[in-house]
């Protein structure tokens, strides 16, 4: 056998392999295009219970992949997408929306950052005020009782003309 019919002999098992593989995830995106593009929307909506961070959409867990096929399911039985979300809340608790409620405690959580943000340049812009005011050497004017309350303290030690 010449050296590049050796070559290919070598080369053939590893591309059937690639070959084969590659069919397989063509077979797993299938399976993932069977669902609807809303089923698709509301499993993105949903963190997946299991995986930090991860929507049921882009997990590959077991559990993700079940909860997939249910919104399916649940959307070809008709029920709405408020529903869905509704009886997976009620399964997992709250924390399985990917976005909190904008109701009751949760407005914290969406008002929070905002009312702190506001907070801070609010009292940044105080302090640069101030730090001018003592910088540019402008005193604010001494009101005329304690003007004379000091006068009254420093005349006994004759310090005043």
């Amino acid at each position: 056998m010449t050296r590049l019919g050796a070559r290919v002999s070598q080369l053939v098992p590893g591309f059937v392999i690639v070959v084969l593989v590659s069919f397989l995830f063509a077979g797993a995106v299938q399976a993932e295009e069977a669902l609807s593009p809303e089923a698709l929307e509301i499993a993105n909506q949903l963190n997946c219970p299991v995986c930090q961070g991860q929507s049921v959409r882009d997990s590959n867990s077991e559990l993700a992949r079940q909860m997939r096929q249910l919104i399916q399911q649940k959307l070809d039985a008709g029920e709405s997408r408020e529903e869905i979300l509704q009886y997976f809340v009620d399964r997992y608790g709250v924390s399985v929306l990917r976005e909190p409620p904008r109701q009751g405690y949760f407005w914290v959580l969406w008002w929070g950052p905002v009312v702190g943000l506001v907070g801070g340049i609010l009292l940044l812009v105080l302090y640069f005020r101030r730090r001018d005011a003592a910088a540019s050497g402008v005193e604010e004017p001494v009101a005329p009782e304690e003007l004379r309350r000091v006068e009254q303290l420093l005349e006994p030690e004759g310090r005043v003309r």
